[in-house]
């Protein structure tokens, strides 16, 4: 709002001047009048009448921090000094294009990558849901990709596995199938008989 008058009930975005306040001091003398303003946030602020004029200052601080949380929100899946479960999952599979590729609507940059990837799977239904790829063979995507029921994971659950009739090591029984490391891991974690994690 622009004014040449400045008097208590004007409002400058969400400031409502109440009353002069002491004059800004600067280099020895009085140089700028300053206003107190009640915010619509329930704070207050004092403000150089300069700012008001010119519109530089409409809040008491809480337009900013507010545009902040919501940036955050919106690029970082982070609120209130917490991020969001499904965030870390997203950028873990963003780690993961070596094993498997992400399509490039969750890859897209400015946070519409993790925004499409709420839009497209939702929130984690609970702490005990995790990220799967129906079919491990084709790369993480929507028609891919679902939120699965399982217990908590809590590391490679074995050192050994039984393949064809012995105990053998997992990189070993790995080797042998053809199958990588890493996914005959992650299928035991899920809860994946030895035999079916050693399918290819």
């Amino acid at each position: 709002m622009a004014t040449d008058t400045i008097r208590s009930g004007l409002r400058f975005g969400r400031l409502v001047v109440s009353h002069e306040d002491t004059p800004y001091f600067w280099r020895g003398r009085f140089a700028r009048r300053r206003w107190l303003c009640d915010c619509a946030c329930g704070g207050s602020a004092t403000v150089r009448e300069d700012r008001l004029k010119a519109g530089t200052t409409l809040s008491c601080g809480c337009l900013r921090d507010d545009a902040s949380r919501e940036r955050q929100f919106r690029h970082g899946g982070k609120s209130g000094g917490r991020v969001a479960p499904e965030y870390h999952v997203w950028q873990g599979l963003l780690h993961r294009q070596q094993e498997a590729s992400v399509c490039r609507r969750w890859r897209a940059s400015g946070g519409r990558g993790y925004a499409a990837f709420l839009e497209d799977l939702g929130p984690r239904p609970s702490p005990e849901h995790r990220l799967v790829r129906l079919n491990e063979s084709r790369g993480f995507s929507p028609a891919n990709c679902a939120w699965e029921h399982a217990p908590p994971r809590r590391g490679t659950p074995r050192h050994f596995i039984p393949y064809r009739g012995r105990m053998v090591s997992l990189s070993a029984a790995a080797a042998a199938t053809g199958i990588d490391y890493r996914r005959l891991c992650k299928r035991l974690e899920r809860g994946w008989s030895p035999a079916e994690a050693l399918r290819p």
